[in-house]
């Protein structure tokens, strides 16, 4: 019923058939000769394939590298020992400075003011020596990344040169369209308006549904009652039903051309009396929210 209504209203009018430029095309594509392309074609195919035979002059691809282990640990030794040979003779001068405050002092070796003075240097002293591993540490990782980048960069190289070289190849393939790739353009081309007009139909089916449900809920909200009395219509057209059976109709009312759609107030009566008013002109009018109701059984 809502289609019917929907399409009656001009709901739903996209096109279902081929354009004109989508015909051109096809008939243009059916018609092109392509044998001088294919001809060409096949040259630049030989053309390609004895070309190919330089490949075995190049390098492999490249699709892993790794970084230098060896590289790192060098690294990390050189570091440490760099930062021990300057803190060793600090180191001595730190504890000799210590042991001759403390002997000033007059605390004696052995003592527990004495060890606890010579452990707080201590403490020191390995905290440095821990910092230096650290930072040894930092530069054999530097050292790690920066051979490992040095591949990457290398490996690149490599294979740029590899893939420029089957670019030129690759090439000497374009600009050519084949008897294949003809009727592919053909076969997209048939397919994509195919698919256009199929999408358009369901649209149209959808798009008329939904103006007859609008219509309905319109003409339910907007009039709490309306004149349906078939006395008062005329050129009555059934258009579709309603999910509760009525029947709904297009008309004009006598004495008016605009076209309408709506319900009979006999019909109505019959299965809804509730929603049938009677006015004091003696027409019967109709409460279309509850003539548009399903009954319950």
């Amino acid at each position: 019923m809502s289609k019917s209504i929907g399409k009656f209203l001009g709901a739903g009018t996209a096109s279902t058939s081929k354009t004109s430029a989508e015909n051109e095309i096809l008939n243009y594509l059916k018609n092109y000769d392509t044998s001088d392309y294919d001809t060409t074609l096949n040259n630049l195919n030989n053309y390609a394939a004895d070309a190919s035979q330089n490949l075995n002059n190049m390098g492999n691809y490249n699709f892993a590298v790794a970084a230098s282990d060896p590289a790192r640990i060098r690294a990390e030794q050189a570091t440490y020992n760099s930062y021990a040979d300057l803190l060793q003779p600090s180191f001595n001068n730190q504890l000799n400075d210590l042991q001759a405050r403390l002997a000033n002092q007059g605390l004696n070796v052995g003592s527990e003011a004495y060890q606890r003075a010579v452990n707080d240097l201590q403490n020191n002293q390995n905290n440095a020596l821990a910092q230096a591993a650290y930072q040894s540490v930092l530069n054999g990782q530097k050292a790690y990344s920066q051979t490992l980048q040095d591949q990457i960069n290398a490996a690149t190289f490599g294979n740029s040169a590899q893939s420029a070289y089957i670019n030129q190849l690759l090439n000497a393939l374009q600009n050519s369209v084949s008897g294949y790739q003809n009727a592919l353009n053909r076969y997209n081309i048939q397919n994509g308006a195919e698919l256009r007009i199929a999408q358009n139909k369901a649209a149209n089916a959808q798009d008329q549904i939904n103006a007859g449900n609008e219509f309905i809920n319109s003409a339910a909200q907007a009039a709490a009652l309306a004149f349906s009395d078939a006395r008062l219509k005329e050129n009555l057209k059934p258009v579709g039903k309603l999910d509760n059976g009525l029947t709904v109709y297009c008309f004009n009312f006598k004495g008016s051309k605009v076209a309408q759609i709506g319900l009979l107030a006999q019909e109505v009566q019959k299965l809804y009396p509730e929603a049938v008013y009677e006015s004091e002109d003696g027409f019967l009018k109709v409460n279309y929210e509850l003539a548009c109701q399903i009954k319950e059984k």
